[in-house]
């Protein structure tokens, strides 16, 4: 079924249509129209976002792991005061990190809301979530080692 994309700009909004063609003449709009930006939605966005960062803080143990892990490094690059691009490394990869774990839970949590049965395709999916954590935090360890193990070896001299 081929998928159309027809957009239309109508009194300050936009409005998206996707359409999958059924049939001959047949059209099953699938889209939604994306109203104004008001400010209030955006606050409650970002409520919903922080309550979603409270639930995986106080429900997941690897994620209140690695939030301090991330408090560490900070702390240690405030200490060694390390340079820019260091910084820059270390907040991407920790902020990696983090997120992976977010979408780790994510998965988890809807996979389990689905199927409540043992489920080989459920334990493979939650099992390439984990492995997507378990990566990003390998480069993740690469990458402090390769910014701190320097500095490390500094103080020692």
């Amino acid at each position: 079924m081929p998928l159309h994309l027809h957009v239309q700009l109508a009194e300050r909004k936009v409005l998206l249509y996707f359409h999958y063609k059924v049939q001959t003449q047949y059209y099953i709009c699938v889209g939604r129209i994306i109203a104004s930006h008001h400010p209030r939605r955006h606050i409650s966005s970002f409520k919903f976002a922080c309550k979603g960062i409270q639930h995986a803080f106080l429900n997941e143990a690897n994620f209140r792991i690695q939030t301090a892990i991330a408090f560490v490094c900070f702390v240690a690059g405030i200490y060694f005061k390390i340079s820019l691009t260091e910084w820059l490394a270390l907040i991407t990869v920790c902020g990696m990190l983090l997120s992976a774990e977010l979408i780790n839970t994510t998965i988890e949590e809807f996979i389990d809301h689905l199927v409540h049965e043992h489920h080989e395709g459920a334990r493979i999916i939650k099992d390439l979530a984990a492995g997507y954590v378990l990566t990003v935090s390998l480069f993740t360890l690469f990458v402090l080692l390769l910014v701190f193990v320097p500095h490390i070896f500094r103080l020692q001299v």
